[in-house]
């Protein structure tokens, strides 16, 4: 049985065709792909989608037990995994904490607004790196979270920094979502405004929003917009081709995640962590999903309709090639991931 052509063929007869042998084939498909999805990532995939495929239906879960504290590590082991091993999270950051440090190298003052700030890992980061900038005499931080517990835990963490760095340092936070924010009305912009968005403006449900939202960081003329987002398209209304992409993106990052110097549970569990996104694109109906990527080309063309310029020379990778995961600038505009044929991963510099 082929994993990826019976996969199809099963996603290929939702909504309109599915019937009793189609549920059929897909339980099979399931019992089969669980007898060796520990060690087969294209099977553990398979599950995933089968699983997100099967709630959408039925509104229930299939094979739930098996996957009950199977590969349960803590969230701070499955953090450090993503920071310190996962390619795509640690160089990306990398590129762009080293893009925003050199804004901040040609200036006194900076306002960092970062969308998206969770809990201020990426900004505790710039800031420790920011140390060595004597020049430096004072960094506001905006944090814009729609998650309140986690605006506080930034607001927390960075604020024990005041009094500890050789510049005056003050935090703003936001509670709310970027497409409500009037990025103009943000008291206390100093000096030269950076714009970081990393994983962050896929949530912003309509292109309308997203242009809109683009439009009103444009009236601030931030010296740097820094946006890293998934490079392929789950914003798709048509089902099987959303499937079809969606298979493509996520095996290329299971592929990734195999070659890590990670345990066998801890890759897993690192996929499993992706289980969710995958449920969001398949299983769920238009109105309730939430990871909604597009294309790189997507993003460059709202930033250049908002009379941004698009500056690729200014990312910098630290290294070409790692994992099989080739970094490397794209005539379109954008700094790309690429595993295979795959290109995952995105950062864009915009000014």
């Amino acid at each position: 049985m082929d994993v990826f052509d019976t996969l199809c063929e099963i996603m290929r007869q939702f909504p309109d065709n599915y019937n009793a042998e189609t549920k059929y084939r897909m339980e099979a498909l399931f019992a089969s792909c669980v007898e060796d999805m520990e060690t087969d990532s294209q099977k553990l995939l398979a599950t995933l989608l089968i699983k997100a495929l099967n709630k959408k239906i039925h509104s229930e879960s299939i094979g739930e037990n098996i996957y009950l504290n199977k590969y349960e590590i803590s969230q701070i082991q499955l953090f450090n995994i993503l920071i310190e091993k996962f390619p795509f999270v640690k160089y990306s950051q990398q590129i762009t904490n080293n893009a925003i440090l050199e804004v901040i190298r040609q200036n006194t003052e900076v306002t960092i607004i970062d969308i998206g700030i969770g809990q201020g890992t990426q900004m505790v980061n710039v800031i420790e790196s920011a140390k060595q900038l004597t020049h430096l005499k004072k960094m506001v931080i905006v944090g814009i979270e729609p998650f309140e517990d986690a605006l506080r835990q930034a607001e927390t963490v960075i604020n024990s920094y005041a009094g500890k760095v050789p510049f005056e340092i003050e935090f703003t936070g936001i509670h709310g979502f970027a497409e409500n924010v009037d990025f103009s009305a943000i008291p206390q912009l100093s000096g030269a405004v950076i714009v970081n968005a990393s994983l962050a403006l896929h949530h912003i449900q309509s292109a309308r929003q997203r242009s809109e939202t683009i439009a009103r960081i444009k009236k601030i003329n931030p010296a740097a917009f820094i946006l890293i987002e998934p490079n392929v398209n789950h914003y798709e209304p048509d089902f099987y081709t959303r499937f079809i992409n969606c298979y493509n993106h996520f095996y290329s990052i299971f592929q990734v995640i195999d070659r890590i110097d990670i345990s066998q549970n801890d890759k897993n569990a690192l996929k499993l962590f992706f289980g969710r996104e995958i449920e969001d694109i398949i299983g769920k109906e238009e109105k309730d999903r939430y990871e909604k990527h597009e294309p790189a080309t997507h993003w460059i063309g709202r930033l250049r309709e908002n009379n941004f310029s698009v500056k690729n020379e200014f990312l910098h990778p630290p290294v070409r090639s790692v994992y099989g995961v080739e970094i490397d600038s794209h005539a379109e505009g954008f700094l790309g991931f690429t595993f295979e044929k795959e290109t995952v991963l995105a950062v864009i510099y915009a000014n």
